[in-house]
C-alpha cells in the first residue's frame, strides 16, 4: 500500500510539474496575447469624405492554403499566419486615379488634424522653423526613469535621401503605410520622413530660406510637411566628440535629435523606405509590440541571440524557450545590465533571479527584427569599432543586429544622445542601441517573423548555417553568414532571403503578393525596384 501511495504521490508531483511548467512557457506563445491584436483604437480617420478607409474589416482577406512556411520565424508573431490580406482591395485604392488627387493631399496635416480629433494632447505643427537646432537653443530633457513621451505615441520615421525617386508605386505604398498606421489608428501613429542631404554645406542648422529651398527641391508637395531634413553638418554640429556622422555608421543621430525635438512620442519605430509589409501595417507592428512586451526578462538576451526555427520545436517558441533555459541554465543568462568599466547603468535594478516573470508586461526600450549577437569574436567588420568605453572593444559587452530597423523608446534614444555628446561614445549602426541596451540593463526583445531561404533549405541544415555559436549567441560565433567578414561575404543562405540588408528576393515575394498571391504577414526588405 506504501508502495502505491509513493507511486501516486510521484505520478501526481510530476503532473503538477508538467502543468507548471506548460503554464511558465506559455506567456512565450503569441497565441497567449489576450483581446484583439494591438490596444484600443481611437476614431479612425478618412482622408476624403466618402473614403473607403485602411479598417481592415473593410478589405478583403483568404485563407493561407500552402502548408509550406517560411524556415526561420513565425508569421504568429505579427499578425494571423492562416489569413492573408490580399493586394488588390488594400492597395489599390492609393494608385492615382481620376477621381483622387492626391497632389491635394498633405500628409502631414492630414495625421495632425486626425490626432487633433481624438484629443490629442500638444498636437501642432512642430515643422515651423528648423526642427533640429542646436542643443544649446533649447533645454534637453534627459529624464530617463521612465519611456517618455505620451503613452500609446509612435512616431515611424522612414529614413530617405534627397535623391529618392518618389515613383507611383512608391508613393502608393507611403499613402497606405499612413492611412493603416497613423489614420487607422486615430494619431496614436505618426509616420515622418527623415531626408539626409548629400550636401554637407548647407547650413539646414542655421538658415531657414536655405532649408525650405533644400525642402522643395527634394520632397514632393504631398509629403513635404512630414519630412525633415538633415546633413552630416547638422550631426557633427550635434556630437562634436563623434568622429563619423555618415548613415553607415550613425544611422540613429538624426533619429536621436528626433527625440529630443518630438517628446510627445514614446516609442519611435524606424524603419526603411524599401521594406514592405504582406500584412496590415498597424497590426503588423502592434502584434510585433504586443508580443515583445509579453516576453518575461529571464535568458530574454539568450533567446534573442538565435534564430527561432519552428519545426525543430514542434511549432512551439514555448519549447524553443524551454530549450534555451535547458541549455544556458537558469541562472547562467543576463540578468539586469552587462557591466563594465565606468559605466553607470540607468536601468531598473533587477529583482531575485527566483522572479522568473521578471519582464513580463515590461513595455522594451528596444525592438529588434533580427537577433542580436555578441560581436565578439566573429570577425565582422566592425567587431572593433568600440569609442570611448573606458574597457574598449574587448572589455565591453556588446551586441548588434544586422538590418538597423528598431522600435526605440525615448528614454534610450536620449540615453544614446547623452553618451555620444558628453563622452563621445559611440559604436556603429547595427550595434548602437542594442549595445546600449545592454549595459543599461533595458529590456530588448528580438522579434521572430517569418524570413523565407530558398525551397532546397531544410530547417535542420538552415539551424547549421545560421546557429552556429556559442550557447549565449547562437547566431553568432566566427564569421556568422548574415555579418560581412574581416575577410569578406561569407557563404550562407541569405542572398536569396525574403529580408536581410542585401538579399535579392524580397522583389520577388513582393511581385508575387501585388499579383494576387495569398501571402501570410511577412516583413520583405530590400525592395528597391519600384
Amino acid at each position: 500500500m506504501r508502495q502505491l501511495l509513493a507511486s501516486r504521490r510521484v505520478v501526481l508531483s510530476t503532473f503538477i510539474c508538467f502543468v507548471l511548467v506548460l503554464t511558465f512557457y506559455h506567456s512565450y506563445e503569441p497565441s497567449a496575447l489576450a483581446g484583439p491584436l494591438g490596444s484600443k483604437l481611437d476614431t479612425p480617420c478618412h482622408i476624403w469624405p466618402d473614403w473607403e478607409d485602411s479598417n481592415p474589416a473593410r478589405l478583403l482577406y483568404n485563407t493561407v492554403k500552402t502548408k509550406t512556411r517560411p524556415v526561420l520565424g513565425d508569421a504568429a508573431f505579427i499578425g494571423d499566419p492562416d489569413r492573408c490580406l490580399l493586394a488588390g482591395r488594400r492597395l489599390g485604392q492609393y494608385q492615382a486615379t481620376e477621381g483622387r488627387n492626391w497632389d491635394e493631399v498633405r500628409w502631414g496635416d492630414v495625421q495632425r488634424s486626425c490626432a487633433a480629433r481624438n484629443n490629442k494632447p500638444e498636437v501642432k505643427n512642430e515643422f515651423g522653423g528648423i526642427w533640429h537646432q542646436l542643443p544649446e537653443s533649447w533645454k534637453i530633457d534627459t529624464t530617463t526613469s521612465a519611456a517618455g513621451g505620451e503613452p500609446g505615441r509612435t512616431a515611424i520615421v522612414l529614413r530617405t535621401w534627397d535623391n529618392y525617386n518618389y515613383s507611383e508605386p512608391r508613393r502608393a505604398w507611403l499613402r497606405a503605410l499612413i492611412a493603416e498606421t497613423a489614420l487607422h489608428s486615430g494619431g496614436a501613429y505618426e509616420v515622418f520622413l527623415l531626408v539626409n542631404v548629400k550636401d554637407g554645406s548647407i547650413p539646414l542648422d542655421t538658415d531657414e530660406a536655405a532649408y525650405e529651398r533644400a525642402l522643395r527641391e527634394t520632397v514632393p508637395d504631398e509629403f513635404r510637411d512630414m519630412a525633415l531634413l538633415y546633413n552630416n553638418r547638422v550631426l557633427e554640429r550635434w556630437y562634436p566628440k563623434v568622429e563619423e556622422h555618415g548613415a553607415q555608421d550613425q544611422m540613429y543621430q538624426a533619429l536621436q535629435i528626433f527625440a529630443h525635438r518630438f517628446p510627445r512620442f514614446a516609442h519611435v519605430w524606424q524603419l526603411e523606405m524599401d521594406l514592405r509589409l504582406t500584412g496590415h501595417a498597424h497590426a503588423t507592428l502592434e502584434r510585433a509590440a504586443a508580443w515583445a512586451r509579453a516576453q518575461p526578462r529571464r535568458n530574454l538576451w539568450e533567446r534573442n541571440g538565435r534564430f527561432y526555427i519552428p519545426q525543430l520545436h514542434g511549432g512551439s517558441y514555448a519549447a524553443f524557450a524551454a530549450a534555451v533555459d535547458a541549455e544556458v541554465g537558469v541562472d547562467g543568462g543576463v540578468w539586469g545590465p552587462a557591466r563594465t568599466e565606468d559605466f553607470e547603468p540607468r536601468g531598473p535594478v533587477p529583482p531575485p533571479r527566483s522572479q522568473t516573470d521578471w519582464g513580463a508586461g515590461e513595455d522594451p526600450d528596444l525592438v529588434s527584427l533580427m537577433p542580436m549577437i555578441d560581436t565578439n569574436g566573429t570577425e565582422w567588420i566592425y567587431e572593433g569599432a568600440v569609442h570611448g568605453f573606458a574597457a574598449g572593444a574587448a572589455g565591453t559587452p556588446q551586441r548588434a543586429a544586422f538590418v538597423s530597423m528598431t522600435r526605440a523608446s525615448r528614454r534610450l534614444l536620449l540615453l544614446v544622445s547623452e553618451a555620444q555628446r558628453e563622452r563621445g561614445r559611440w559604436l556603429v549602426s547595427e550595434a548602437t542601441l542594442e549595445t546600449f541596451a545592454l549595459l543599461h540593463g533595458l529590456k530588448a526583445v528580438s522579434v521572430p517573423h517569418p524570413i523565407a531561404f530558398d525551397a532546397d533549405v531544410s530547417p535542420r541544415q538552415a539551424d547549421e548555417l545560421v546557429n552556429q555559436g556559442p550557447p549565449h549567441s547562437r547566431a553568432g560565433g566566427k564569421k556568422p553568414s548574415m555579418a560581412y567578414s574581416t575577410s569578406g561575404w561569407v557563404a550562407g543562405p541569405w542572398f536569396h532571403a525574403s529580408y536581410w540588408f542585401a538579399a535579392d528576393e524580397a522583389p520577388t515575394y513582393w511581385h508575387r503578393y501585388l499579383g494576387g498571391e495569398c501571402m501570410p504577414p511577412m516583413l520583405l526588405h530590400p525592395v528597391k525596384d519600384e
